[in-house]
């Protein structure tokens, strides 16, 4: 494991030293410099007090004058890289004191190390310029510590390392020392951590030890997990009480663990530490791990895996992205191929694959060919098909709906005089899509044109469109794709695609295919600045701007009004700053701490659904959050305020699934399995029919061979009582077969049978079994994508800023009728985190960007800034010089065909 983590507190780091006089003790290993920097320094050998002391106020370790130019006070003194080895190779180091072992981590440690250095840069900022230039060097001091914090005064075996990089890099153009740009790294932190794991297991390899892949790292093999759950109190302590706060992200996990640490007191001598955890084994445990520690178990080395490594990386990546940094590419191929290859090799073999490669905000990105031909045939059908077919109806018929405003209509008569095989219409979130789909509807069916309606959700299609827009056999895009009579039901008509934006680019092309072959045409209904699809690529994007088609777009919001309005056509437009700025002056974003946030939010999320409307129905309301995990905190906050008031009964516990959301690629990985582990069929497999279900014993072995025609699901508990709201996660019927229950659909639990079965407030019987039920009360942003009700609330507070970004936002705080309230726990970093673009590259820009034909001072920056890439990989990855010169050789006539 790898944890970069920033230190701005001079007196905190110098801790870092103060600490390691614990290796007296034997606990602990004195520190040692590192870098080319520490050199340039005159630092070598062990860390002394003085020198890291004044490196820390950032004073030269020698002289003692500024290191650097500025010395602000919130200067970042530097960043801890934290190294941790797996805990069965912690344990063994422990009972066994094997220095080969400690030996090899340091050496995984150290190249790891090097190879950060390498891409270590300084920022630039003279002549008015505004960029980071490579200095390849770092100065360090490396702390290796062999126990964890202590449980009850006892640490467990944790060997890990903190290799302290000071923020400071020597820059030989400008030849001053200046403060380091840490971004990239901390960014590409899983590709060291990666990397990292694949050093650390080849060498322990090297030394005999047997390696066993786990989901994302690895073992020795012959240490039983019963014997490693017993050294690992400290992982446990942390895990129980992240469970009693609900918090299930490893970073917020992380800080946990720094809160709730026991403070270091007086060591243990190595020795006594060693008989310590030596009596926790009994006498057969105890002869197994020597068996181990002496090499006697080991299980041949696997025979080497860069090619089906880098496979599984590509298929597993682009499933869910049409262009993907190569690091990443790089970093699934590392994970997957875990203890079957080398850095050096993966490498390599990454490199030789046909991809196409280019460059997007300074990182080395691919797509595929397949990918960018699928695009290709997206652009193909849609501009073959424009003005070829007659107009759907007549453009000019009385609407039905008169009252619909000028945008609406302008939208339906678009779609009705159309001669496009593709048409489009952008609609902003509440600008009333759904009824000018109604006013479709019956201009189809008076003019006799057969429609079918889909929606990638089954909410949207089966909820929105059959309920509210009356396409009475609305369904899936999935659905459709797969069932004959849906599709022969739309021959020589229209396919209607509602929430396009949420629809990847192959299951968009496979639409296409479908209506070339029964004659219809496609009416595509969406907004792309709402949430795009989980699989790969925006195909809606992608037509609008490179197919030629005309679009209709509907921009007046009908869902709001007043000022809400003005903050939504504000979002709407991508104006996160003017739309933030008249949600906060009504008050509507609320900084509140993290002790009271969730409790105060709840409290308005129950004071809302108690409200009454003019005609006595009750008032709707929703919570939505970025995350899971501020999601899960939320709903236990509500819960405990209907518990309070007495709103909710008798209360049992009932077994749930949660969707594990593998890849096809993961799902052909035995490693991704666990016993427990639900698979559910949507398509006939061998030995299982569709619809089935298998859940995993131990030691069972899962149906790789057909990882396509399932999905994964993952046992987790969930505390239900009378009264409760929950919500369908995935489809199915009720126990008698007679009701269908649709994927977000929500119902309040009336009571529960005698065994066990929930029983819903329309007198529904789920079946104990069916365990696809969530709580109804806080829902993720993107599964909130086409609902409304009166009031939303926004739990978005820093545990969140990661998966935040303007459509996000956008959609989150657009679902309301009356009202958005925000509870946040600090409004400025919010506001940055929700102007965060997701603009995601699509392989046709990508292969444009190549073939467009740059300046002559882009070729010449551009040439620069490949030969500095390529230069720094071929070293780090020791490719060989012939390698390098080829590449260079294509990128040169590439340019020169340009200039032709």
């Amino acid at each position: 494991m790898l944890r970069i983590t920033q230190q701005q507190s001079p007196e905190a780091a110098k801790r870092y030293h103060a600490t390691a006089d614990y290796y007296r003790e034997g606990q602990e290993v004195v520190g040692n410099w590192g870098g080319d920097a520490a050199r340039m320094l005159g630092l070598r050998g062990l860390v002394d007090q003085d020198a890291f002391d004044r490196l820390c106020d950032n004073l030269h370790p020698r002289t003692g004058r500024p290191l650097t130019a500025r010395t602000r006070s919130d200067r970042t003194v530097g960043y801890d890289f934290t190294f941790s080895v797996p805990k069965s190779v912690s344990l063994l180091y422990a009972l066994t004191d094997d220095s080969a072992v400690a030996a090899a981590f340091r050496a995984a440690v150290g190249e790891t190390m090097r190879e950060i250095e390498a891409e270590m840069k300084a920022r630039v900022r003279k002549g008015g310029r505004d960029v980071d230039r490579d200095t390849g060097n770092m100065v360090w001091a490396e702390f290796v510590h062999r126990t964890s914090r202590p449980v009850d005064d006892v640490p467990d075996p944790q060997l890990h390392a903190h290799c302290f990089a000071f923020n400071a890099t020597w820059d030989a153009h400008e030849r001053q020392w200046k403060a380091g740009q840490f971004r990239d790294l901390k960014r590409d932190a899983p590709y060291f951590q990666a990397a990292f794991r694949v050093r650390l297991a080849n060498k322990l390899q090297d030394l005999g030890f047997g390696i066993v892949r786990t989901r994302d790292d690895f073992e020795i093999a012959g240490v039983p997990a019963g014997v490693l759950k017993r050294y690992s109190r400290r992982t446990e302590q942390v895990e129980r009480v992240a469970a009693e706060r609900g918090i299930t992200d490893p970073d917020r996990k992380a800080e946990l663990g720094a809160k709730t640490r026991e403070r270091k007191g007086t060591p243990l001598a190595w020795d006594a530490l060693r008989e310590t955890w030596a009596a926790r084994l009994s006498p057969a445990e105890r002869d197994g791990l020597g068996r181990v520690g002496n090499r006697e178990t080991s299980p041949p080395r696997p025979a080497r895996g860069e090619r089906a490594a880098v496979d599984y990386a590509l298929d597993h990546c682009f499933a869910r992205e049409a262009v993907v940094p190569e690091r990443k590419l790089l970093t699934e191929a590392l994970k997957r191929g875990l203890g079957a290859v080398t850095v050096r090799d993966a490498a390599r073999e990454l490199y030789t694959r046909p991809l196409i490669r280019g460059d997007h905000g300074g990182r080395a990105v691919a797509t595929t060919p397949a990918m960018l031909d699928a695009e290709s045939r997206l652009i193909a059908f849609a501009r073959g098909g424009r003005g070829r077919f007659r107009p759907l109806a007549d453009a000019d018929r009385p609407l039905v709906r008169d009252w619909l405003n000028a945008g609406q209509k302008a939208a339906v008569r678009h779609v009705l005089g159309s001669r496009d095989r593709v048409t489009i219409v952008r609609g902003a979130a509440g600008t009333g899509k759904t009824k000018l789909e109604e006013e479709l509807r019956d201009a189809f069916r008076e003019r006799g044109v057969p429609v079918v309606a889909l929606a990638q959700s089954a909410d949207a299609s089966r909820g929105v469109l059959r309920d509210e827009a009356g396409f009475a056999d609305a369904d899936t895009v999935a659905r459709f794709l797969v069932n004959t009579g849906m599709q022969d039901r739309a021959r020589n008509g229209v396919v209607l695609v509602d929430e396009a934006s949420q629809l990847g680019t192959r299951d968009l092309l496979r639409v296409f295919d479908v209506a070339d072959t029964i004659g219809a045409r496609i009416v595509l209904v969406g907004d792309r600045r709402q949430h795009r699809a989980v699989a790969a690529g925006e195909p809606l994007a992608l037509l609008e701007e490179k197919a030629g088609l005309p679009v209709a777009e509907v921009t007046d919001i009908i869902r709001q009004s007043g000022d809400y309005k003005k903050a939504t056509k504000a979002l709407s437009r991508g104006d996160i700053a003017t739309g933030f700025a008249e949600l906060d002056r009504l008050k509507w974003i609320k900084e509140v701490p993290d002790c009271d946030r969730d409790r105060v939010l709840a409290a308005a999320y129950l004071a809302a659904v108690a409200e009454r409307k003019a005609n006595g129905e009750r008032k709707t309301a929703l919570v939505v959050s970025p995350t899971h995990a501020e999601a899960g905190r939320v709903t236990r906050a509500v819960r405990d305020g209907l518990k309070a008031a007495g709103r909710l009964g008798a209360e049992r516990v009932i077994a749930t699934w949660r969707p594990a959301h593998l890849t096809d690629a993961q799902k052909a990985d035995p490693t991704q399995y666990e016993a427990g582990d639900l698979l559910r069929f949507h398509q006939h497999a061998p030995g299982h029919k569709s619809g089935s279900r298998l859940i995993l014993g131990a030691g069972a072995t899962p149906p790789v061979g057909s990882a396509d025609r399932f999905e994964v699901y993952r046992p987790a508990p969930l505390a239900v009582a009378v009264g409760d709201r929950l919500r369908v996660t995935a489809g199915g019927t009720t126990r008698d077969g007679k009701h269908r229950l649709d994927t977000g659909a929500v119902f309040t639990v009336k009571g529960f049978t005698r065994r066990g079965d929930v029983v819903d407030d329309r007198g529904w019987v789920i079946d104990r079994e069916f365990g696809h039920l969530a709580h109804g009360y806080v829902v993720t942003s993107h599964a909130s994508q086409g609902r409304t009700v009166d009031k939303v609330f926004v739990a978005q507070s820093g545990e969140s800023f990661a998966a935040s970004n303007r459509r996000q936002f956008y959609v989150s705080v657009s679902r309301g009728r009356e009202q958005a309230v925000v509870f946040t726990d600090d409004k400025a970093q919010l506001l940055a985190a929700a102007a965060r673009a997701d603009d995601p590259l699509s392989a046709t820009a990508l292969a444009e960007s190549r073939r467009r034909p740059p300046s002559l001072r882009q070729r010449l920056y551009k040439h620069l800034a490949f030969v500095r890439r390529m230069g720094t990989f071929a070293r780090t990855h020791e490719i060989p010089s012939t390698h390098f010169h080829r590449e260079m050789t294509q990128q040169h006539h590439q340019e020169r065909g340009h200039e032709r």
